[in-house]
């Protein structure tokens, strides 16, 4: 580590700029002296003898100016790189000053308090910054020793003669071939990575590395937990736009062969359906992505910015769509919606209710908000699947990695909540039942259930075991028939209902706030409407407020 502090990317700027400068003169002079020979009426020996010697300078010539070229590339890809390394290490420095460790010469993370550390400072706050501090470290010797040996690479070709053919018809065009070498390499992310992980990765490249990242491999990069909200709204954009060309020509497709056939062939009949079928399945997965790209592109005035964080058509089809800047705002909720939600013609609706929250945030207080719509997963599609809780199984490796990535961009303390709505609190509650949550509270909207029997059974990273129940809020509609019908409303009943008993009860354990009846018909919804006591409530929780 020492080692990498002491770097001076400076220097390898100058190296670059004088390289470069030197392959100009090269050029010039290398192209001047190609045109030596041949002259006109010489011929004979000598003539033969002096072109030939001319030939091997030349290819020579050829040969060393590649190799230049390279090197003048690579060393200032290096000073690029070092910066971007040094700043990753100015960054975990401050890290570890802010709870209380040091980075040692060789790397280690060490305390600086020879007693207990202050009481302000949390002993789960300080263990994960210790092991985001580890993380950082050995992420910034990976690229530093990334760089090293890929520029060591370079300089070794370059002596060897490697770069170029020496056949090229210029010296210019010798110039060229030496810079089409790649130069130094990006590096990979590790293995398995945690966001933590890829947080640190990403932190250590410059600039230049992550723009080429974003534009060679936007799918990968969009889907990365762990990376700015920023960068990978740039990637997923270009995934939505590649997504929505090819669901388009699909949907196109299958209306042209439609136009061809006749519904009232008996012959034609299964597989006109079939395809029916089809078309209504794409046009769900291009209206979601039409509402997705209405909200990113054209915001009403007062609106803050959208940022696509994932987009997916498969199955049921997945987006996740962050309402103001989630690496910033002092205040982040994840809204995971239920039954029915997905890339589909409903995405409006969760957006619209991401909206409301993060508004109604502000105006009780919350001094900068991001309230993300986490449709991250497949969720059931019809009321019988949703009596299913493998779905929700199935969500929990994605919603934790989720919220981790969150923690790992984000910018600053921050305050964290998980809102689940319907099935979607079924998804919430058993991923914090089985993996833990690292958020600050939850919040159930109309649950059928949360796969537990009490809020105790829940854990949040972010509390002591024993005060959990204190941090889980959950409210219905007296008129609501979700969690009217799906729950058994009796402790000793509880056991039987697979997905367990209405966390609004008095008996789970929790705390609960108020929502207004409303309609039969709309009372499963209502719970974001303008002046609501239960939208009022919500943005009270993510403000860090009681309800």
């Amino acid at each position: 580590m020492a080692d990498v502090r002491a770097w001076n990317p400076n220097v390898l700027d100058e190296v670059c700029s004088t390289v470069r400068v030197n392959v100009q003169v090269l050029v010039s002079e290398g192209d001047d002296y190609g045109k030596l020979l041949p002259v006109d009426g010489w011929s004979g020996s000598a003539a033969e003898g002096a072109a030939a010697q001319h030939k091997t300078h030349m290819r020579g010539l050829d040969t060393y100016v590649a190799g230049v070229a390279a090197i003048g590339k690579a060393v200032g890809q290096a000073a690029d790189a070092i910066l971007a390394v040094q700043a990753a290490i100015k960054n975990a420095d401050e890290l570890a000053r802010k709870y209380g460790f040091a980075i040692t010469a060789d790397g280690a993370i060490v305390c600086v308090y020879a007693g207990d550390p202050p009481p302000e400072l949390h002993p789960q706050d300080r263990a994960r910054a210790q092991q985001q501090l580890a993380d950082d470290v050995a992420q910034i010797l990976r690229t530093a020793e990334d760089i090293d040996s890929d520029l060591a690479a370079v300089l070794g070709k370059a002596a060897a003669g490697q770069f170029g053919t020496g056949d090229e018809s210029t010296v210019a065009a010798a110039a060229a071939d030496g810079l089409k070498d790649p130069g130094l390499t990006l590096p990979e992310p590790p293995p398995n990575a945690t966001p933590a992980q890829n947080a640190a990765w990403w932190a250590t490249l410059s600039p230049a590395g992550r723009n080429i990242l974003i534009r060679d491999r936007p799918g990968a990069i969009g889907s990365m937990d762990g990376l700015p909200a920023a960068d990978r709204d740039r990637a997923n954009r270009t995934v939505l736009s590649h997504q929505h060309a090819d669901l388009q020509r699909r949907r196109d497709d299958i209306q042209h062969r439609l136009d061809g056939m006749k519904r009232s062939d008996p012959q034609q009949q299964k597989e006109y359906y079939a395809l029916q079928a089809q078309r209504e399945i794409l046009d769900q997965r291009l209206a979601g992505i039409h509402q997705i790209e209405d909200r990113l592109e054209r915001a009403l005035p007062g609106q803050p910015p959208a940022f696509l964080l994932s987009v997916n058509p498969a199955n049921s089809g997945q987006a996740v769509v962050a309402i103001g800047d989630p690496d910033h705002a002092a205040n982040v909720a994840t809204y995971v919606p239920g039954t029915t939600s997905g890339l589909n013609d409903g995405m409006h609706v969760d957006i619209e209710r991401a909206d409301a929250m993060m508004a109604m945030a502000g105006k009780v207080g919350s001094p900068s908000t991001s309230v993300i719509t986490w449709a991250g997963y497949d969720a059931p599609q019809t009321l019988a699947d949703a009596a299913s809780t493998s779905y929700a199984d199935n969500a929990e490796h994605s919603l934790r990695t989720f919220q981790e990535g969150i923690g790992a961009a984000h910018q600053g303390p921050v305050n964290t909540t998980v809102i689940g709505h319907s099935y979607g609190t079924t998804a919430v509650g058993h991923t914090a039942r089985d993996l833990g949550l690292p958020v600050n509270n939850l919040v159930m909207v109309a649950s059928p259930g949360v796969g537990v029997d009490h809020a105790n059974q829940l854990r949040l990273d972010a509390v002591p075991q024993n005060q959990v129940g204190h941090h889980i809020y959950s409210t219905k509609a007296l008129t609501d028939p979700v969690p009217a019908l799906t729950n058994l409303h009796s402790p000793q009943a509880e056991p039987f209902d697979p997905l367990g008993p209405d966390p609004a009860t008095d008996y789970f354990g929790g705390q609960t706030f108020n929502s207004d009846p409303g309609h039969v018909s709309g009372a499963h919804s209502n719970y974001w409407v303008d002046r609501s006591p239960s939208l009022r409530a919500m943005g009270n929780i993510i403000a860090g407020n009681k309800p």
